[in-house]
């Protein structure tokens, strides 16, 4: 059972030490991740508000019958018929007055045109304010669904890897691995990135009809979700034989992860963390083909804070789960990117991918 009064009251601490009054939310991770509703993003508002004694839930009434116990027991529950107008019962429950409002960053233009419309005397900020601090900092619930998420990708790329790559076209082999993250029991957005030959240097290139060949590099980026939490790896393997001059930048993109693993830990700057990994690749002489930043956070987003780049001041703290994930692109080609998830302890990082660096040939 999802502890929401917990995350309600971590949310007010934020709120107090960022001086706001009110926190709004419309479907969004944002918006599961504090009650574990997923309600469908339409135009029939919802929203979660957050007050600093009080926390509503309004919602359209023909859904309350299917709203889980649990979140009724936890928090109110203020219902809308299809003949009233849920802005002004969302109005009444945050009160008149000058009041401070973080709204939901992916709220709809339009829903928070409407709030605003009806809360005259409010002053709006965004809701990253007091979100992006909570969920940054990952518990142990949320680790163990991303273990769990890890490990099941783990066994379908294996699972893909087994039948071979060799004259399979990239749209395939992608479709391949989806099927296989499904049946492992992951949710999966799109198609999985498979990039071969000289694809590869394009670092998310998608997944097309070329065929690969022998001697191809083949770059494999995947994940899926598990209680809607993400794993995010990539893996380069080799068909058959390993191209020319692919094995010396592999060896110095697997050193690269293996500098930002040991120099991730609680305190460092996320600029710094990026710096760790790209001083291994420019001084192999490949510094301008590393074109991306070393990573981003993992969780509810597939892509969410922290942001592992190039002069971020950003601190990474006891919690946080991003990827590692340098590459070397070389166009006309091929391109290499290996890409971990690591997880933030109280004194040093943990890698959350099974899978080792070891170069992969495979059929």
């Amino acid at each position: 059972m999802m502890d929401i009064k917990k995350r309600i009251e971590d949310a007010r601490t934020v709120m107090r030490q960022k001086q706001l009054d009110c926190l709004i939310l419309s479907p969004s991770a944002d918006l599961y991740y504090m009650t574990g509703l997923s309600p469908i993003a339409v135009e029939r508002p919802v929203f979660l508000i957050v007050l600093r004694e009080e926390a509503y839930v309004i919602l359209p009434a023909f859904e309350a019958d299917d709203l889980r116990e649990e979140v009724k027991e936890q928090i109110s529950c203020i219902f809308w018929q299809e003949t009233e107008d849920p802005y002004r019962k969302a109005a009444a429950c945050v009160g008149g007055g000058s009041i401070r409002i973080a709204a939901g960053d992916a709220m709809p233009n339009v829903m928070a045109y409407r709030l605003a419309r009806q809360i005259k005397a409010a002053s709006w900020s965004l809701g990253s304010e007091v979100m992006e601090e909570l969920r940054a900092r990952k518990d142990a619930a949320e680790l163990k669904y991303l273990m769990t998420a890890q490990e099941k990708s783990e066994a379908a790329l294996l699972r893909t890897l087994e039948q071979g790559l060799e004259g399979f076209t990239e749209r395939e082999v992608a479709q391949r691995l989806k099927g296989y993250l499904e049946e492992e029991g992951l949710s999966c957005r799109g198609l999985p990135l498979v990039a071969a030959g000289q694809n590869g240097a394009v670092p998310h290139h998608q997944a097309a009809d070329c065929r690969i060949c022998f001697q191809d590099a083949v770059v494999i980026d995947f994940g899926g979700s598990y209680e809607g939490y993400f794993s995010d790896i990539t893996r380069t393997v080799a068909v058959g034989k390993p191209p020319e001059g692919f094995e010396e930048i592999y060896g110095t993109v697997r050193a690269a992860n293996e500098a930002a693993f040991q120099a991730a830990a609680p305190g460092i700057t996320c600029g710094c963390l990026d710096e760790a990994a790209r001083q291994v690749i420019r001084e192999a002489g490949y510094g301008g083909f590393f074109t991306h930043r070393l990573g981003h956070g993992i969780g509810l987003d597939i892509h969410e804070p922290p942001y592992i780049v190039a002069g971020s001041r950003k601190q990474i703290e006891p919690g946080n789960v991003f990827s590692n994930e340098p590459g070397i692109y070389l166009p006309g080609r091929f391109g290499i990117r290996l890409e971990d998830d690591l997880y933030i302890g109280q004194k040093e990082a943990e890698c959350l991918t099974g899978l080792g660096h070891e170069l992969l040939v495979v059929d």
